[in-house]
């Protein structure tokens, strides 16, 4: 298996997606707390139940639960050798690539595997993201181009969720304007690298698509909702083009980055705003009615408002 250690290969075991040992997975808030506990997860490979229990008490983790996830890593290789053959890799948390602004900015929200295909090192630079509803308007769909053009020329790689809509728009003409992508996907891997635009930017070390899910995963609002704050964890600032108001991913997606200061959050005010971004605003998202401003935002800056103000502007009802 190229490019995965042992420990990594441990991680992608106790994390399986892909057969049914018997027991849950664990989750990603589960897996930091182990790592916290045991830094290296080859020590507990080839362990029985008392033996993990020895290693691991205080994570909360059942011993024979995790045992039995760590005895499908033979299976488990045969599946990842197969992945490899199609340009499509693990990164776990303890992989140097693995971008640590992600466990930074989510805290035990942050995947401890990302699937990832093409250029990796993208992922060692902060983004701009930019999303937005499916359903977008004229203006809206040129806002979107416009910020991932005005991204492309500012060096930076555009961060987008790859579904229809801003996010397809946005990573479109990135990649016309001769920028960078980084796909962050809810549904298949697999099938996305097969898309023409893709392999043709992959090939020219200008995109890398991953996915928390696994590689062949259909889309779901649960894996979208996931995919969301990968987007703005990865991301210096990111760019809501158009929302609706109350509803919806996009807006699901923004509220959970303000509550949880997954990242900074900015909104599109100008023509072509959706029915929510006014809200957002209110909400503490930075408004902007320039292209290029979102590119001036400081990732580290916070919002004005405090906790208690944030959730009376969450718990609005929409009209």
């Amino acid at each position: 298996m190229t490019d995965v250690d042992q420990g990594s290969l441990a991680i992608v075991t106790m994390t399986n997606l892909f057969t049914d040992v018997g027991v849950d997975p664990l989750k990603a808030s589960e897996v930091w707390r182990l790592l916290d506990r045991v830094e290296d997860p080859t020590d507990l490979l080839g362990l029985d139940e008392r033996a993990v229990a020895d290693l691991t008490p205080g994570t909360g983790i059942e011993p024979a639960r995790l045992a039995r996830l760590l005895d499908s890593g033979v299976g488990l290789a045969v599946r990842l050798e197969a992945l490899d053959e199609r340009g499509i890799t693990p990164l776990t948390a303890l992989d140097k690539r693995y971008p640590s602004r992600l466990r930074d900015r989510l805290g035990p929200a942050a995947p401890a595997v990302l699937y990832c295909a093409g250029e990796l090192a993208l992922l060692a630079t902060d983004g701009v993201g930019v999303v937005g509803s499916r359903e977008v308007g004229p203006e809206g769909a040129e806002v979107a181009r416009v910020v991932a053009r005005e991204v492309a020329a500012g060096g930076l790689p555009l961060v987008s969720g790859g579904a229809k809509g801003v996010d397809s728009l946005g990573m479109e003409a990135a990649y016309d304007a001769g920028g960078c992508v980084v796909g962050v996907l809810a549904d298949s891997l697999e099938r996305a690298t097969g898309h023409r635009e893709h392999r043709t930017a992959m090939l020219d070390g200008r995109s890398c698509l991953c996915t928390p899910y696994r590689p062949d995963a259909r889309f779901t609002p649960g894996t979208a909702m996931g995919r969301n704050k990968i987007v703005y964890g990865l991301s210096r600032a990111t760019l809501i083009v158009a929302s609706a108001d109350g509803e919806g991913g996009t807006w699901s997606g923004g509220t959970e980055a303000l509550k949880k200061r997954y990242g900074r959050v900015a909104v599109w005010m100008g023509a072509g705003r959706g029915p929510g971004n006014a809200a957002l605003v209110e909400a503490g998202a930075v408004p902007v009615d320039r292209p290029g401003a979102v590119l001036e935002l400081d990732p580290a800056a916070r919002t004005a408002l405090d906790a208690d103000q944030l959730e009376l502007s969450f718990d609005r009802k929409p009209e």
